[in-house]
């Protein structure tokens, strides 16, 4: 198996396990981790996920031995399943917190980025990459990194291409926290329980509305606050929670 899942009560870890090329994503680990996210968007047990990597790093990105067969038409069909996994994790419709340690470089950084929140081991390097090949980067990275860092700092990391270290990353806004590598797993699925133990479908409406403001105006994004404060409301378990909080 290239991708085992664990079940930590409503939370999923998901770990890239191809350790011998450090989780480099070929076409087969890129088809498993498609079906297990539009597995989990459809799971209503599941209500936060954690990515992770086996063995030294999290990712290295594109399996280089299995690119360089490609013709341009193959090339494609590889290019959309990228397009595809960025489509799946905004439509996974719960958290998805990426638990990043070793290498996370090229497509590796880009799986990074994708998720909604990154936990990175302090010691972890973190590198775009592309250019090194002279490719330039997928999944949506252009239009994700400035939202993250700044526009300066993603044309830094961009063009530059230096290596941050996890310490760094949280630093500059590409991480959210860092830690010590034998930490990491056990601190990211803690934060995931912390998510996944909010009542009612406060989550779910809350990263939808992230993802909606960042191509809405302000009046929009207010008018879809609105609406989805309505649904939450409405959540009998958001109404038992006031009643707990009430209670106390």
């Amino acid at each position: 198996m290239m991708l085992n899942r664990e079940q930590h009560g409503p939370v999923v870890l998901l770990e890239l396990d191809r350790p011998e090329v450090h989780n480099a994503l070929s076409s087969e680990l890129l088809d498993a981790l498609l079906a297990a996210l539009r597995e989990l968007a459809a799971d209503g047990s599941c209500r936060c996920v954690v990515l992770a990597g086996a063995g030294p790093s999290f990712c290295a990105g594109a399996d280089l031995n299995e690119l360089r067969q490609f013709d341009a038409p193959r090339f494609a069909v590889y290019l959309e399943r990228y397009r595809l996994l960025g489509e799946a994790i905004r439509g996974l419709g719960k958290p998805l917190i990426a638990a990043v340690h070793g290498h996370a470089i090229a497509g590796g950084f880009e799986l990074m980025c994708l998720c909604d929140l990154r936990i990175v081991a302090d010691d972890a390097r973190l590198r775009v990459g592309d250019l090194d090949l002279g490719l330039s980067p997928t999944s949506g990275l252009t239009w994700i990194l400035p939202r993250l860092v700044g526009g300066g700092r993603a044309r830094w990391l961009l063009l530059a291409g230096p290596t941050v270290s996890g310490t760094e990353a949280v630093m500059i806004g590409l991480a959210e926290e860092s830690v010590l590598a034998d930490q990491l797993r056990s601190r990211a699925l803690a934060l995931a329980t912390h998510i996944a133990d909010h009542p009612g479908s406060g989550v779910a409406h809350t990263r939808r509305l992230l993802d909606g403001s960042a191509e809405a105006t302000y009046d929009a994004a207010v008018a879809a606050e609105l609406v989805a404060e309505h649904a939450t409301f409405a959540h009998p378990a958001t109404r038992a929670a006031i009643e707990a909080f009430l209670a106390r």
